[in-house]
């Protein structure tokens, strides 16, 4: 028996095969939540190494490249790319780990000696606190009380220890494991850029197996236009928040705040965070020197402002530019949404993915507009907005009292006479047979 196929019928089943597979990977995902988020925990702690060997070889990538334009500059026949690429990546690695050597040497010793430091004056920190807590609540005897007893219950219940111990143990057990994913991740990441030319166009050569001419090229543009997006913002927030750092050492050292080594770290590591990382980084500065010397957390916070207000005015537009083009809503939306779900790493790319998703809005929109010969700029739906419903509003002034007093308003009888008068002559004209002219018909006649 032979069998015949319908293509129409195919298409409509193939359809249907997939919107069933759908909503049932829906429904498996939202009673597995819990197991798929464990095994994609478990995935990506396995793929950590490699990610660690993008992010650093996305890190190395404008230093090579610029030392390779240096080379082309100063050599002006290059024959040995394998030398030159070689050359770059080593001038390359050593100024990144001499960066990272250079700032776990400064910053690891201050903060073993300010954590050794928090320990050894703990119970000078109780009693200045309370001492200061006094002073404030003096006249809520009540609130004063109740505080003044959290602070003695946290500095002598043995039983808060424990738990601070287990978490420093648990993190120096994933600092570790930090330490291996980095060194494998950096091994990763020099065959990455040794390869880089390759890879991208062997990604290249399967898009444009995989999908239409168009459907691919568009993909590529994609592409250019978020690595032009992320690297712009990543490279330029990282200088921008070094420089920050080390004005803060600066000007800490200079008016004598104490742990000015910790609290510039803290301020130059939150401040990579657009909007949301002054502030993140000022509470925990705050309090650390309220625990110390209450009477310099104004002037530290009071600094911070100053500072914070200086890159954002002054050296953040020097460095970043336009490197976003979104605006401060948008921000602030991105941030929220990004640190609700992904913390630190959701709150630090959320800006650039949002930059890139509005830039793709935007230039769809355009496009739609211009085929509709329309304009494109914001501001003309702001300024003609009566011009978009296609005639304009019809300006109604009120009657004035002469006006109103001419208008002669008919009484009941009279419209009902003026309806029936009408009613008759339209029925007499009904009545009335049509007339013809005999000349007419007698001429027809002959």
């Amino acid at each position: 028996m032979k069998l015949y196929t319908n293509k129409r019928y195919n298409t409509i089943a193939l359809y249907a095969i997939l919107v069933i597979a759908v909503n049932v990977l829906i429904v498996v995902a939202i009673l597995k939540f819990g197991a798929i988020m464990n095994l994609l925990s478990t995935i990506v702690t396995v793929l950590m190494p490699i990610i660690w060997g993008l992010v650093i070889a996305f890190l190395m990538n404008p230093i090579m490249v610029n030392f390779e334009k240096l080379y082309k500059k100063i050599v002006r026949n290059v024959s040995g790319k394998r030398l030159m690429r070689t050359l770059s990546i080593t001038v390359a690695s050593i100024v990144f780990m001499g960066i990272v050597a250079g700032v776990i040497a400064i910053i690891v010793p201050e903060f073993i000696r300010s954590f050794n430091d928090i320990v050894d004056n703990f119970s000078n920190f109780v009693e200045s606190s309370q001492k200061w807590l006094d002073r404030v609540f003096r006249n809520y005897p009540k609130v004063q009380k109740f505080i003044s007893d959290k602070i003695v219950e946290f500095g002598t219940d043995l039983t808060k220890i424990q738990p601070m111990l287990e978490n420093i143990l648990s993190g120096a057990w994933g600092f570790v494991t930090l330490v291996k994913n980095f060194l494998l991740g950096y091994i990763v990441s020099i065959y990455l850029l040794f390869s880089k030319e390759t890879l991208i166009a062997q990604v290249r050569k399967i898009i444009f197996a995989t999908f239409r001419k168009p459907t691919a090229e568009g993909m590529l543009r994609l592409g250019a236009q978020t690595n032009s997006v992320f690297s712009g913002f990543l490279t330029g927030k990282i200088i921008d928040s070094l420089i920050i750092g080390l004005l803060c050492f600066i000007g800490l050292t200079v008016i004598g705040m104490p742990y000015n080594v910790l609290i510039s770290v803290i301020v130059g590591v939150t401040n990579i965070i657009p909007f949301f990382g002054p502030f993140i980084g000022a509470i925990p500065s705050g309090i650390l020197i309220l625990l110390v010397e209450p009477k310099k957390v104004i002037w530290l916070l009071l600094f911070i402002l100053i500072l914070q207000q200086f890159d954002g005015n002054i050296l953040g537009p020097k460095i970043l530019g336009n490197s976003t083009g979104l605006p401060a809503i948008w921000v602030m939306v991105s941030l929220l949404i990004g640190g609700g779900l992904f913390g630190f790493v959701g709150m630090l790319l959320s800006v650039p993915a949002f930059a890139l998703i509005y830039s793709l809005t935007r230039d769809s929109v355009e496009v739609r507009l211009k085929k509709k010969k329309m304009p494109v700029s914001t501001q003309y739906y702001i300024e003609n907005s009566h011009k978009l419903y296609g005639t304009k509003p019809v300006k109604k002034t009120p009657l004035s009292a002469e006006e109103l007093e001419k208008i002669v308003i008919p009484s009941a009888d009279e419209v009902n006479e003026a309806v029936e008068t009408a009613a008759d002559s339209d029925e007499e004209e009904s009545e009335d047979p049509p007339s013809f002219d005999d000349s007419e018909n007698s001429d027809n006649k002959e």
